[in-house]
């Protein structure tokens, strides 16, 4: 419960507005603590914003620091409705003709019966062996089984080390359910021998061929290659065509492999965003205290003269300006003239390549600013790292401080407090002799 008190009673003097103000005067030395506490907390919050930026600039890199990451491809086709496409970064410009002769497919075989039920128990005892390439396996049902067992049973012997390869499913085609097998892929020929015993309901029929197994064959530039399914992803360097349908007889699709020049470009521009937000950042920090310590003002002036670094390769470029980067003198931000950087990822990717890259015994661009990031945010010896520690120990001492203080003002309040009470008190005793004495005095 707060204690309410009432100054001034004897004396008339405002005691708590006196005490409000002496204790305010003692409190001074928080409130130096309190200012050094937010300098250190909003130097340290900055330290780390900082270095977040110099990480956000290090993955910008990332998709740079190989020619496969730096490199983007696009793949047309001048039909879409024969094959699909898509293509990596390990894809390599060109023109291409590709014909479709045949899809792949699956072996089918189906029970030469329907079945009134997939799920009645009219089945008797029998055995079903499939014979593959690797081998045979037997599956047993038993009497009471339904469709469905049978289909589970052929299921489960196609998992494991030693699995079937020929998968079960059951289809209604009207007249009734059959039972349909289906190889693994286009490489997969089986037989299925049926052996019932004829004690049920129903009898597990034979079954037919409906569809047979078929690799898909296709000609690129007249070099026939198969595959056992409908995808080829090595037939083009770095490209996957998906095959949808065959070809009409005597034509082809032409598939086209460019350089995406916007893709790269985009990379680059990422590297240009990151830049800039340090720059930024590092100068907006001016009017801060701690805008100008040095460590601050060595980011900005290492990453400038990392832009002016000379690349020793055997490329077309060796500097950065020679892609059309340049710096406004003013503000340190960069920039890229849209048309150079364009058409050397156009017609001199290759070279791109070598200069962020590099190359054998050649330190390229995004590695340079990579080991440079790695340095600057190193967990133990970074700029942030590095301040961490020592500051945070330095705010809890501060802590400490005002925690101390605090208690010790709270002693010092109840002092005063207690040193007017009595003053008070003396005061009322001296009023009361006061009055006694001025009544003796009028009665005589």
């Amino acid at each position: 419960m707060a204690t309410i008190t009432f100054g001034g009673l004897a004396t008339g003097l405002d005691t708590n507005t006196i005490i409000s103000q002496l204790m305010a005067l003692e409190r001074k030395p928080i409130e130096r603590l309190e200012n050094d506490k937010s300098y250190l907390t909003n130097r340290l919050a900055a330290f780390s914003e900082l270095n977040d930026k110099l990480k956000a600039l290090s993955t910008a890199f990332e998709s740079m620091n190989t020619a496969d990451e730096l490199a983007a491809y696009s793949a047309t086709t001048s039909t879409s409705e024969y094959i699909g496409i898509s293509a990596s970064s390990s894809a390599l410009a060109g023109s291409y003709e590709v014909e479709v002769q045949t899809l792949a497919r699956q072996q089918k075989s189906i029970t030469n019966s329907s079945y009134a039920s997939k799920t009645e128990g009219n089945f008797g005892t029998g055995t079903i062996t499939i014979t593959t390439d690797s081998g045979s396996t037997d599956i047993g049902y038993s009497a009471g089984d339904s469709l469905s067992d049978i289909m589970g049973a052929i299921n489960a012997a196609n998992t494991g080390d030693d699995a079937t390869g020929v998968s079960a499913s059951i289809i209604n085609d009207g007249t009734g359910y059959r039972l349909v097998l289906t190889g693994e892929d286009a490489e997969t020929d089986f037989t299925a021998a049926v052996v019932d015993d004829g004690s049920g309901t129903y009898d597990l029929s034979a079954l037919s061929t409906s569809q047979t197994a078929q690799l898909a064959t296709i000609e690129v530039d007249g070099v026939t290659m198969t595959s056992k399914n409908n995808t080829f992803s090595d037939a083009i360097p770095g490209v996957t065509l998906t095959l949808n349908k065959v070809n009409v007889a005597g034509e082809v699709t032409r598939v086209d492999v460019s350089t995406d020049t916007s893709a790269v470009k985009a990379k680059i521009d990422k590297f240009v965003s990151a830049y800039n937000s340090i720059v930024t950042f590092v100068d907006d920090q001016a009017d801060a205290s701690w805008g100008k310590d040095s460590s601050l003002q060595a980011v900005k002036r290492n990453l400038q003269n990392l832009l002016v670094t000379k690349v020793d390769g055997s490329g077309d470029y060796n500097y950065l300006v020679d892609l059309g980067f340049k710096t406004d003198k003013d503000t340190g931000l960069i920039s890229v003239t849209s048309s150079t950087i364009e058409d050397a990822i156009k017609n001199n990717l290759e070279d791109v390549e070598k200069l962020f890259v590099g190359e054998s015994g050649v330190t390229g661009i995004a590695e340079l600013y990579m080991d440079y990031v790695d340095s600057a945010t190193d967990s133990v010896n970074g700029i942030y790292a590095s301040r961490k520690t020592s500051t945070e120990n330095n705010i809890s001492r501060i802590e400490d401080n005002i925690t101390s203080i605090e208690a010790r003002l709270v002693q010092r309040e109840a002092t005063l407090r207690a040193q007017f009470s009595a003053m008070e008190q003396l005061v009322s005793s001296m009023n009361s002799v006061t009055s006694y004495l001025s009544t003796l005095y009028n009665n005589n």
